[in-house]
């Protein structure tokens, strides 16, 4: 007997055989798995695209060749074949998305679409994985050869993706009173749009009238005015303009330069906090720490536990300078004092964005997700000023876990040991049993575990 009736055939009589449920009637459900056949007799013959770059920037609306048939052997002359062509983002082939091979092409504008959301807007080359599925109709009962999870000439391939010719160039600079280059993620410009430039404003920049500008790089070094960009109403950049910073300071401009539009705020490491828990002293304040240059989160003390009350500003710098307190419920540069009912350990988060602030007093810390419970802290206990916290863990297997205070989720902090952040991800842990030391002493904030 031949392979291909003998792959059929046992495939057959295990879907015929098999029971997952009772009907009704007493009567033993059939659900019929799709027939297997053997892949040894077909050879698939790779299309020159395949094998090096496929062209999709050059071949809109247009088939691209991608594989055919070039030998069957053991199977009889009225077996059909089909070709289907998976596509997907990595060697386990998992999510892959698959267009039909018709005469050993496949739809051009059809592959594009998947490469687009696999891997957005690009002109650049890249390199998912590819297979190639293939199915046998025999006596009009289909099979998949080689079965679930085959692929012939199964790699990854080079793709050229359609140029859309997006507004945007892949290097810009600032321009103005000062001249430098913006940075940029490795990424191309039509995949990440972002770039930023961090700059000091010293005070007799500030008092002359701090000048910039987004100069492309296609025309840096001889640009005219009018070829660069300067902010408009509503957040907008616009050819022509010209920006102008009356404060010193250290900022931070982030240009999307698809969209043309900015965001200039101050960019400080720490904000620091003086306060009646402190003397007024921005050095022996608490410090608030940020990872995008916005939001800055942290702990600040307002005076002893148990004063009715306690006050505190924000500061950018070592002195008065720049400085932030709240009018309004609004963060205001020179503002009113920040005031806490009572006085304690303050947890404060502060977006220099949308000059919001929110706060909320530390009553406890406690470990959250251990083990896949998100629903019971395990409380940790403190020192005499609440700084250093620990707790015992036993993790069953290879868990996460993350901090959060008073039970809730409005302050939490994970994400990497030696730098937690405010919403960062889950803290990985491996089975056993730890001593867990949160510290809060200094900015950024740290975990170790100790085995126990």
């Amino acid at each position: 007997m031949k392979k291909y009736s003998i792959f059929l055939m046992a495939a057959l009589a295990l879907g015929f055989t098999a029971c997952d449920d009772t009907s009704d009637l007493g009567m033993a459900q059939i659900n019929p798995q799709e027939p297997v056949a053997s892949a040894d007799g077909l050879t698939l013959e790779a299309s020159e695209a395949y094998k090096g770059t496929i062209d999709l920037e050059n071949n809109v609306d247009k088939k691209i060749s991608i594989a055919t048939i070039a030998d069957a052997v053991d199977y009889p002359a009225d077996a059909k074949f089909t070709l289907k062509l998976a596509v997907a983002k990595d060697e386990s082939m998992a999510g892959a998305q698959v267009l039909d091979i018709k005469d050993g092409q496949v739809d051009a504008n059809a592959l594009e679409d998947i490469i687009v959301e696999y891997y957005g807007i690009t002109p650049e080359v890249v390199t998912p994985w590819m297979g190639i599925e293939a199915y046998v109709n025999i006596d009009k009962q289909q099979s998949r050869l080689g079965g679930e999870g085959f692929y012939y000439l199964k790699q990854q391939v080079n793709v050229l993706p359609v140029d859309e010719k997006l507004d945007i160039e892949n290097s810009y600079f600032l321009g103005g009173t000062l001249s430098q280059k913006m940075d940029h993620s490795p990424l191309h410009a039509y995949v990440d749009n972002n770039f930023i430039a961090i700059f000091e404003v010293t005070s007799a920049q500030a008092a002359a009238g701090f000048k910039w500008q987004i100069v492309p790089g296609s025309v840096e070094g001889n640009a005219a005015p009018a070829q660069c960009y300067g902010p408009a109403e509503g957040g907008s950049l616009v050819l022509g303009a010209e920006g102008v910073i009356n404060a010193s300071g250290r900022y931070r401009l982030v240009a999307d330069m698809l969209k043309k539009t900015y965001t200039l705020t101050y960019a400080y490491e720490f904000l620091y906090t003086p306060g009646t828990g402190n003397g007024w002293s921005q050095v022996a304040s608490m410090q608030l720490y940020t990872v995008d240059y916005a939001t800055y989160f942290g702990v600040t003390r307002t005076g002893a536990e148990g004063d009715a009350e306690g006050k505190f500003k924000l500061c950018a710098t070592e002195n008065w300078d720049v400085n932030w307190g709240l009018d309004n419920g609004v963060l205001t540069p020179g503002g009113a004092d920040i005031t806490t009912v009572p006085a304690g350990l303050w947890w404060v988060k502060a977006n220099l964005n949308d000059l919001s602030l929110s706060m909320l007093k530390v009553e406890k810390v406690g470990i959250i997700g251990l083990n896949g419970d998100w629903d019971h802290d395990i409380e940790m206990t403190t020192n005499s000023d609440m700084l250093i916290w620990t707790g015992t863990i036993t993790a069953n297997d290879a868990t996460n876990f993350k901090f959060r205070f008073n039970g809730g989720w409005d302050a939490n902090l994970g994400g990497e040991m030696d730098k937690l952040v405010f919403d960062g991800a889950n803290i990985d842990v491996a089975a056993g049993t730890y001593e867990v030391t949160l510290n809060m002493s200094a900015a950024p904030y740290t975990c170790t575990l100790t085995a126990k």
